[in-house]
């Protein structure tokens, strides 16, 4: 018996006139369509009118939608695709919105062709926005428990590390449980970072001097047969960006670059600004500035196919092998770009290499603060006493431990009525409120007022293990903000830095 393969091919919808589909059609979470090949829509179910900004489905089959998908290019490339292929999976696209703007879809559809013309097109749209947000609410929902769990564990590992001396046996195996928690806490932030959900504290930062001061630690990533190169711009070129989180952008784009080189080659890096005249801005871009700060990254690399392109900004899709990458590290500095403010995109064809293109707005104001604070020398035991307030036993208990080891004075409280009472006994000792922020009774920046309103000169750090929490924006050099997990080291340098800070008294 000879067994022939049957060609796989996508289900049409169903049929929007069958009584026994419709309520399936109309109560579907993803949109569904039918339109004709000039983007015309001939039906759709409530979900796709929602997505598009309609009220109903009469409304969006009576508007006047001149295209379904973006106008130009996109649209007829598309169609064609349709044309030649029949269904086309996956698929890209922008879908214009009632109101003008865009959403950013990804199409599956398949052509309904009468006499070997294409008439009517069918298919399901995922509006991708609506998943990356999805994504972030997940990460950010269990970011706060594993945060904990994260600081705790990273900060027993540094202070076993701490009482072993080189050569001890248990040295390296402490290194790997460090090592680990560190792997965790950045694929956390990763998955934030995708989701826009990380914490950002944004400062004016000139892109000539971050890149600069970077060029040493990115040629260190590289291998000795990539050669790196970078051209700062003639002017100024200051944005307003978090300096940690640009830095993450920067060096994921460079490694990726690095490795599209398997046999050697160039990074390139270019600081230029740019008019908005001269850019084509994405279609759900808003915001319109007067001028942009370019940076560019490109390599003279492998490059990357079309159908990869498509999908580059998507967690966990990857052009690598097996253990080669996870795929989230374009998927997170898309992220971060687009919660700064700009926008990424990407040239590439096989072969030819690939250019990186981050567009930033141009600040209004020159700053001549380095991109990166050192940490202030201070001598902690005469710097005053230290308020620590956190209701996660486990976080509370190894963060008073590391503070007293480097010989600062610790006063603990379980909840915030509780700090409240140590306070009043130690109102002239304490001389700054290190507290969580999300806790019962009262949030942290609620009981930082309460005590700053008795105590003006009364230093603060908040710590928080929830995504999008920050209650400060970084301009009060009294106050700041330090996102869980941490290890014990980067704590001690924060304490450190806020108690040496000559801020103005409130």
């Amino acid at each position: 018996m000879v067994i022939v393969p049957q060609k796989t091919v996508m289900p049409n919808p169903p049929d929007f006139s069958e009584d026994r589909s419709r309520a399936q059609v109309e109560g579907a979470r993803i949109g569904i369509f039918a339109c004709r090949p000039d983007g015309f829509l001939t039906a759709c179910n409530p979900a796709f009118a929602r997505a598009l900004g309609f009220g109903s489905v009469d409304e969006a089959l009576t508007a006047d939608l001149p295209a379904l998908h973006d106008v130009g290019a996109d649209r007829d490339a598309f169609m064609s695709r349709v044309r030649s292929e029949g269904a086309v999976e996956r698929a890209r696209l922008p879908l214009r919105r009632r109101d003008g703007g865009f959403i950013h879809a990804m199409s599956s559809v398949t052509g309904v062709f009468e006499a070997g013309e294409l008439v009517e097109v069918h298919g399901f749209v995922l509006d991708l926005r609506a998943t990356s947000e999805t994504i972030g609410r997940l990460a950010g929902g269990i970011a706060h428990d594993f945060n904990n769990l994260l600081t705790a564990i990273l900060g027993y590992t540094e202070l076993l590390l701490s009482t072993k001396p080189e050569g001890h046996p248990d040295r390296a195996d402490l290194g790997e449980i460090q090592k680990a928690g560190q792997r965790a806490a950045a694929l956390t932030q990763q998955l934030l970072a995708y989701g826009r959900k990380q914490v950002l504290l944004p400062k004016e930062v000139d892109l000539n001097r971050a890149v600069e001061e970077m060029t040493p630690m990115l040629a260190r990533a590289l291998r000795e047969d990539v050669r790196l190169e970078c051209r700062v711009s003639g002017e100024p070129a200051i944005v307003r960006i978090d300096p940690a989180q640009f830095e993450q952008v920067m060096l994921s784009l460079v490694l990726n670059a690095r490795d599209a080189m398997p046999d050697g080659g160039e990074v390139r890096i270019e600081v230029s600004s740019v008019a908005v005249g001269e850019l084509a801005l994405p279609a759900d871009y808003a915001s319109r500035p007067s001028a942009f700060v370019r940076l560019q990254i490109a390599d003279n690399g492998v490059g990357i196919p079309p159908e990869a392109q498509a999908h580059l900004f998507e967690p966990f899709f990857t052009t690598k092998d097996v253990g080669g990458g996870r795929g989230l590290g374009l998927a997170s500095a898309h992220g971060i770009v687009r919660q700064s403010g700009g926008f990424i995109s990407v040239a590439s064809e096989p072969g030819r290499g690939s250019t990186f293109s981050i567009h930033f707005p141009a600040a209004g104001a020159q700053t001549t603060a380095p991109l990166v604070s050192q940490p202030a020398a201070a001598t902690a035991a005469s710097r005053g006493t230290i308020l620590l307030v956190e209701d996660e036993d486990a976080v509370r208990v190894i963060v008073g431990a590391a503070l007293r080891r480097h010989g600062f004075q610790v006063l603990e409280a379980a909840t915030p009525l509780g700090a409240c009472d140590v306070f009043d006994g130690h109102a002239n000792d304490i001389a700054l409120l290190l507290t969580d922020v999300v806790m019962p009774e009262m949030n942290g920046p609620a009981l930082a007022r309460r005590l700053t309103a008795a105590r003006p000169s009364l230093r603060v750090l908040f710590i928080s293990g929830y995504a999008d929490v920050a209650p400060t924006d970084g301009t009060d050099p009294n106050v700041s903000f330090l996102s869980k997990p941490f290890e014990a080291s980067k704590l001690v340098s924060r304490v450190s830095e806020l108690l040496a800070a000559s801020g103005p008294t409130r």
